[in-house]
């Protein structure tokens, strides 16, 4: 009977999809908040102001009012010392 539940898990996959069942919980890295799911690794979009996951049109929404995000460079490593230049933040 175990076969049969993974035969039906395996197409109900195939033609909807991972349902995103086992969510991380949210990190936000350079200005953008999202979950991840644990089955395929997919990134969904989290707002912490409503604390849930956006819909794709407030992901667009958000998109055109801020067009350009700034992102964060880190230092570019060394071979002789991997983590010069490097703080420690708490």
């Amino acid at each position: 009977m175990r076969w049969i539940r993974m035969v039906l898990d395996f197409f109900i996959d195939l033609f909807f999809g991972c349902r995103h069942a086992h969510l991380t919980r949210p990190f936000t890295m350079q200005a953008r908040s999202y979950k991840i799911c644990l089955d395929c690794g997919h990134e969904l979009p989290y707002s912490l102001q409503s604390m849930r996951l956006l819909y794709p049109w407030e992901i667009l929404r958000h998109e055109k009012a801020h067009p350009t995000v700034p992102t964060v460079e880190l230092p570019a490593l060394s071979a002789d010392k991997p983590y010069a230049g490097w703080k420690a933040v708490a």
